[in-house]
């Protein structure tokens, strides 16, 4: 029993120091994960209600011109918030390193740390795979769930549009259609009570014919009824009165010499009066949807192309309308999310060389100082991407991981030269 007692006693102390991974897991890892990631949380959300107040009037805008409800606007606001997301992830590493890795230097938990026998390099582990996390959440953020979300804020959008369309409300407004407008005034009571299909009474519409001519259609109602599989709007018109204006210009506003004879309007058969006019008790017409509300499918606008179809532009199964898209745009594109997922790599190496830097004197300035340092690197890759997308996709990647490789070495370099500022207090001493 005495051997083994004495064998014990030595075991234990070489395997404390023979396992400074499993100290670095429970002292040091744990709290800092948890820390790094209340303060990340918390400088996301903050970033976020920022770019949400200063988006507010445009989404307040759309919400209002497409009729849409409240509970639409939500939708429309939860929507928006993943487009800040790639941009506010490496901002908000930078924030919860920094002032974790400075309140575990001012309480000297890092000196303890190193005290026991952990290197100097071990503490960059935690941060490292932190960075990696967040590198993967910006891709995804940046590349699969902002361009769903800007699809799906048209797709709420258009299907607010299209009920208001063809469903009675209680409200006189303007439906603008391409370069056509029509003002549909409040409707009655009695119609609203009814289950009929939608009639409106008293339509206005102002069509445009060139640039001389315009045509006002007036009627005493009008009942429309939407046909979603087909994508075409039933519309009967009842009364109907059609007059066709010439826009003449005041001579006085030509100048001398010119003449101020108008195109005739669009050549019809008759009279005068018949050419300019047109009367009809009842019309029915069938019209595509799309002609009154536009709806282009996902892709075309190229900001709703996901990463992965952005990488595979020439896949048999990609997206019909990718095939007729800038493929300089699409390289410019595909570079701007990747480089915003690199400076989630970079974003704690900066953290910590700001903490190394951080004295008694410009400790007020050092974590702005970092944060702006990091936004002027994005900004001029960004510069840098959109100089090198007519090169090609494989130059522009170069490029990126060039840039990144250089500035974290750099860092490195520095944490390597002030690690003694990294582990000792600078702030407080006893």
């Amino acid at each position: 029993m005495t051997v083994s007692t004495s064998q014990d006693r030595t075991a234990h102390p070489a395997g404390l120091f023979a396992t400074p991974f499993a100290w670095l897991k429970q002292l040091c890892v744990r709290l800092f994960v948890r820390s790094v990631l209340g303060q990340a949380g918390a400088a996301l959300l903050l970033v976020e209600a920022i770019f949400l107040a200063e988006r507010f009037p445009m989404i307040f805008r759309d919400v209002i011109s497409h009729h849409a409800s409240l509970f639409d606007g939500s939708l429309i606001v939860l929507l928006t918030s993943p487009q800040i997301l790639d941009f506010a992830l490496p901002l908000a590493m930078v924030v919860a390193v920094y002032r974790t890795v400075l309140q575990m230097r001012e309480n000297r938990e890092l000196l303890v740390l190193s005290a026991c026998g952990l290197a100097p390099g071990t503490f960059i582990l935690p941060p490292a795979f932190l960075a990696v996390v967040a590198m993967v959440l910006s891709l995804t953020a940046s590349g699969i769930i902002n361009p769903l979300a800007l699809y799906a804020q048209r797709a709420v959008l258009f299907d607010a549009a299209y009920q208001n369309l063809t469903t009675a409300t209680g409200q006189s407004q303007f439906i603008f259609m391409g370069n056509r407008v029509a003002f549909v005034p409040q409707e009655s009571l009695q119609a609203r009570a009814s289950n009929a299909p939608m009639t409106r009474q008293h339509l206005f519409i102002y069509e445009p014919l060139d640039s001389t001519h315009f045509r006002v259609v007036q009627s005493d109602s009008v009942r429309t009824s939407g046909s979603e599989p087909e994508n075409l709007l039933g519309v009967t018109v009842a009364h109907m009165t059609s007059h066709i204006f010439s826009d003449t210009p005041d001579p006085q506003d030509n100048p001398a010499g010119q003449s101020t004879a108008q195109p005739p309007p669009p050549a019809t058969t008759g009279t005068e009066d018949d050419r300019t006019t047109f009367y009809a008790d009842t019309a029915d017409k069938i019209i595509p949807l799309n002609d009154i509300l536009p709806f282009p499918p996902r892709g075309e606008p190229e900001t709703e192309l996901t990463l992965p179809e952005l990488l595979l532009p020439a896949h048999p199964q990609a997206l019909p309308q990718m095939n007729a898209s800038n493929p300089v745009l699409l390289v410019r594109l595909m570079g701007e999310r990747l480089s915003r997922g690199l400076l989630c790599l970079l974003a704690p190496l900066v953290a910590l060389a700001a903490v190394s830097q951080t004295t008694q004197r410009n400790r007020s300035i050092a974590l702005p100082a970092s944060c702006m340092g990091l936004l002027a690197f994005n900004v001029g890759t960004e510069s840098l991407i959109r100089a090198m997308a007519p090169v090609g996709l494989v130059a522009e990647l170069l490029l990126l991981l060039c840039l990144t490789a250089t500035l974290a070495g750099l860092l490195l370099a520095a944490l390597r030269l002030g690690i003694s500022r990294l582990l000792l207090p600078q702030l407080l001493r006893a």
